[in-house]
């Protein structure tokens, strides 16, 4: 009985699995899964790419899906507003326009599909928003980056090169030729009293003077960067130039010699304008020693051959938008012309006016224009066109030298209107010294008497102060800049005025008979002193 017992519910239980009369499988239901285009980057103050969600109907589902959206950083714009509407089989784009002021970094955005009571969520997105300013390295050049109005610009460092700008690009594409370390954006120092070779020697033999160059020298070494710095949104290069020329210096082909000078640079945006930089250079010449008075090249500029058409404005009505002056066909090296220009800025550009624009303020109201033939366009080809603003300088024992310049890649239109703005902000400081030259005594005359002539002029930028000549160093005359000097008005139009010349007497009996040492010291109304190079007289009385 025990046995029969424990086998009927199981008998029971095998009849009732086994009958007719049950329910099949449930029907799968029609519905829906949510797909999109996964992460997706963009800058502070653009607007991403388009972001597809789609939606896959299943087991039948034909219907429209109501899709939502959430996560999206505060004050960010979607466009097409949300929700949308998507019918199975179907997918929609949308686009997060980011302010400016959303911090960097990450955020998931959630989109969740609704039809008939039913939610889906799409995978998460996660969207990665950038600074609209970037520092970064790479092969050894420092880059900072801005994208604004749907633009980027990018400005680079060569560390290889001592930290010269190599590059200044608009959306890709870089206007600067880099073809050797004598080319980029850069100084090029010289001293008043030294020899110098053609520009066009080949080769380049000695002499050649006093000419530290940040790039390097002209066998190809770089200069030594001493340090270097990014910040978020800066630069800071600290290099060393080398001698152009170290065949003049006890160097050679394999042997670089470093000048007496260090180069600071600090590269950043200029302020309200984040698709233009601002240079700042502290130039020190660490050296006792004297480079006198002449032109500079602060800075030299290189860009490709296919920018060739000069703008910069020439005319009587400066600051009035007045027309630009358009130079189509800057001379070939040698020759290198002064253009008068006085709204401190100069641009070479394609003849669609997109380019690379200096902006130099505080320079004398000129620029210097010039094209060199060769192989090759672009950043690495060797034909190149080159400009510099005019500029003088005298570099005296430990003399520091600070100086700013602007930099805009692309049209020169908006250039132009960058230089105004800087102009608003009122005169940039006076920085560079006169420039003149001591015609009388000449180097090596024997002079005699009581009534020798002491002759030249002095022009400055803004307003000559004050002249002195000396002798050995000690004071001599303090002439008046009273005497005629046409030849310099033709030479420096629309700057030296007629009365920039002195022409003065002096009493050779009073200085010891011998060989002296003739100097001029011109000093400007800012206080800025140029040294004239030394003439060595014979005095014989």
């Amino acid at each position: 009985m025990k046995r029969g017992a424990r086998l009927w519910p199981l008998a029971m239980s095998v009849l009732v699995g086994c009958g007719g009369g049950g329910g099949g499988a449930p029907v799968p239901q029609p519905d829906f899964t949510m797909t999109d285009s996964g992460a997706v980057s963009v800058i502070q103050g653009a607007t991403s790419a388009p972001i597809t969600v789609g939606v896959a109907g299943s087991n039948g589902f034909t219907g429209v899906v109501t899709v939502s959206i959430s996560g999206v950083p505060t004050g960010a714009v979607v466009s097409p507003a949300f929700p949308l509407s998507i019918k199975a089989g179907s997918a929609a784009q949308f686009t997060i326009a980011i302010p400016g002021s959303t911090p960097p970094g990450n955020t998931t955005v959630t989109l969740t599909g609704t039809s008939a009571g039913t939610s889906h969520a799409a995978p998460p997105v996660t969207l990665t928003i950038m600074p609209a300013i970037q520092t970064s390295q790479s092969n050894g050049v420092l880059y900072l980056t801005s994208h604004s109005n749907g633009h980027t610009v990018r400005i680079g460092l060569d560390t290889a090169w001592g930290g010269s700008i190599v590059e200044v690009s608009l959306d890709g594409t870089n206007f600067v030729n880099a073809h050797d370390t004598g080319r980029e954006v850069q100084p090029g120092l010289y001293a008043g009293s030294d020899s110098y070779i053609d520009y066009n020697c080949n080769p380049c033999n000695p002499p050649w003077g006093w000419d530290p160059v940040l790039g390097g020298d002209k066998y190809g070494h770089g200069s030594p960067v001493l340090s270097q710095q990014m910040g978020a949104t800066t630069i800071d290069v600290k290099g060393q130039p080398l001698q152009w020329d170290p065949d003049n210096f006890g160097g050679g082909a394999n042997s670089p010699v470093t000048s007496d000078v260090t180069v600071e640079q600090t590269v950043s945006l200029v302020p309200g304008y984040p698709l233009a930089f601002k240079v700042h250079w502290v130039i020190t010449h660490t050296g006792t020693d004297q480079h006198y008075n002449t032109q500079q090249e602060l800075p030299a500029v290189y860009v490709g051959s296919q920018y060739n058409v000069l703008s910069y404005y020439g005319g009587g009505s400066p600051w009035t938008n007045d027309t630009v002056t358009v130079n189509a066909s800057p001379p070939a090296s040698p020759d290198m012309p002064l253009f008068y220009s006085t709204e401190e800025w100069v641009a070479y550009s394609d003849q669609s006016g997109n380019g690379l624009s200096i902006i130099a303020p505080g320079q004398y109201p000129y620029v210097v224009a010039t094209t060199f033939g060769g192989g090759g366009t672009g950043p690495a080809g060797n034909a190149t066109n080159y400009v510099r603003p005019f500029s003088v300088f005298t570099f005296g024992p430990s003399v520091v030298l600070e100086r700013d310049i602007y930099l805009i890649p692309g049209d020169v239109t908006t250039a132009r209107s960058i230089a105004y703005a800087l102009h608003d902000t009122g005169p940039a400081p006076d920085v560079l010294p006169p420039m003149g030259n001591m015609d009388a005594p000449g180097a090596g005359a024997s002079i005699s008497g009581t009534a020798v002539t002491s002759a030249g002029w002095a022009v400055d930028n803004i307003a000559v102060s004050s002249v002195e000549v000396l002798v050995d160093g000690a004071d001599l005359l303090s002439p008046v800049l009273n005497t005629d000097r046409p030849d310099v008005v033709k030479a420096f139009p629309k700057l030296a005025p007629l009365q920039c010349g002195w022409n003065e007497t002096f009493d050779s009996t009073k200085i010891a008979n011998g060989p002296h040492v003739f100097t001029v010291r011109i000093t400007d109304t800012a206080g800025n002193v140029a040294l004239l190079p030394p003439v060595r007289v014979i005095v014989s009385n």
